[in-house]
């Protein structure tokens, strides 16, 4: 198995067992389309791309006096999830040695919710890879919760940018889960979901389409047609026939399962509005605009009123919107959006993340078209340094980039 979790032990030196890292005051995925392509596929897939993992609740320290009458509570200090994950996680070292298997859980509930928190991937991801080096010492490569480890890292690698290991590491995890548990079990078929999700991202839905073709045809069998799971691959499944270029295909299948989700979740649910955004952006890449504008509108206001204005998904249903409107001609319109989505990206993501990346691509290519070369050619220069760290040498997103770079080197100034 790759040792794509020794990363952080390999850079820092360390051999002892796992720590948690110091928690900080609160506070504190789905595909890029190039020039009008507006994002789709991926979008209500398995969990393997959101911040939204951590599930742990913060809670209180309470100071006590104990008197003739009985305790009495003076005050209490309330405490965030970050600060009540890690507390648990330094009782449980400090009272079983850290490779205990309660220690272990509790330090892999520290890092779902570092997940989870804006700005603290890496922190989690740092954590998930001394978890699971401890956890293949003293466990084994199979063992159950090491894989759940595994799965979870490869989850956290993902959600952090860190593409080319989150593809090792989903098709490590994937791979053994298949010949321990069977390429049917809910977990492989969660693993096998996972890595085409990672496919994707790596433009390369060529792969990922049949992966997640036989998921969904397993699910159906296992489940029947609506469970919750098999509605979730379909849609995804969907997003990977949109990034394979077959949106006749993507388009009927999304039209057959909008409505069987509003049927089942109502309209506004993120189920739902996953399924209508890729339905949004295949309309886009059909050339309907006035269609895709109307739908992307809907979703855009729908996810406003639900998970909020700066959740990822809410930021590529707008990413989506503006590529229409790129589509349409009214890039005055297109710009300010797609900066809101950037500097949104920047914050809830990172500046060099590749979901980021892809955004300022997309900015930089409507604004050619406002006349906004010497803006552009800035953002181009951006996107070819981190392009080629995140995908390396002859990427076609690195190759794209580098020509319109070149081409803005060479052609005129701003109008």
């Amino acid at each position: 198995m790759t040792r794509w979790w020794r990363r952080g032990a390999a850079r820092d030196g360390q051999e002892a067992g796992a720590r948690p890292p110091r928690p900080r005051h609160e506070p504190g995925s789905e595909q890029d389309g190039g020039q009008g392509g507006g994002e789709g596929g991926g979008q209500g897939g398995d969990g393997n791309r959101g911040r939204d993992g951590g599930r742990d609740s913060g809670g209180h320290i309470s100071f006590s006096e104990v008197t003739d009458d009985g305790e009495h509570e003076i005050f209490r200090v309330d405490i965030s999830r970050e600060q009540a994950a890690a507390m648990r996680a330094r009782s449980a070292i400090d009272r079983l040695g850290p490779e205990h298997p309660e220690a272990l859980t509790a330090m892999r509930a520290l890092a779902r919710v570092l997940v989870s928190t804006p700005g603290r991937g890496g922190d989690a991801v740092e954590l998930y890879q001394e978890v699971a080096r401890t956890q293949w010492t003293v466990l084994g490569d199979r063992h159950e919760e090491t894989l759940r480890t595994s799965a979870e890292l490869a989850a956290a690698l993902h959600a952090n940018g860190d593409l080319r290991l989150a593809e090792a590491a989903w098709r490590d995890t994937f791979r053994a889960r298949a010949e321990t548990l069977g390429r049917d079990h809910p977990d492989t078929l969660a693993c096998a979901a996972g890595l085409a999700a990672v496919l994707d991202d790596l433009d390369r839905a060529a792969e990922a389409e049949p992966l997640l073709r036989d998921v969904l045809e397993r699910r159906v069998r296992l489940l029947g047609p609506d469970h919750p799971d098999v509605l979730t691959s379909a849609n995804a499944h969907a997003g990977a026939l949109i990034l394979c270029g077959r949106h006749e295909e993507a388009e009927r299948a999304l039209r057959a399962l909008v409505p069987r989700l509003e049927d089942r979740y109502g309209r506004d649910h993120e189920r739902t509005t996953a399924a209508r955004s890729n339905l949004g952006a295949v309309l886009c890449r059909l050339d309907r605009y006035p269609e895709a504008e109307q739908q992307l509108q809907a979703v855009v206001r729908s996810l406003d009123a639900t998970v909020g204005p700066h959740h990822e998904t809410t930021f590529t249903a707008r990413n989506n919107l503006a590529a229409v409107l790129h589509g349409m001609g009214r890039y005055q319109e297109a710009v300010p959006l797609l900066r809101a989505v950037l500097d949104g990206r920047v914050i809830l993501n990172g500046d060099d993340h590749p979901t980021t990346v892809a955004t300022r691509d997309n900015l930089a290519n409507v604004l050619i078209d406002v006349g906004r070369h010497a803006e552009a050619a800035e953002l181009f220069e951006r996107c070819v340094r981190e392009y080629h760290r995140v995908y390396g040498p002859g990427h076609p997103r690195l190759r794209a980039a580098e020509e319109q770079l070149a081409w803005l080197r060479e052609g005129p100034g701003d109008d």
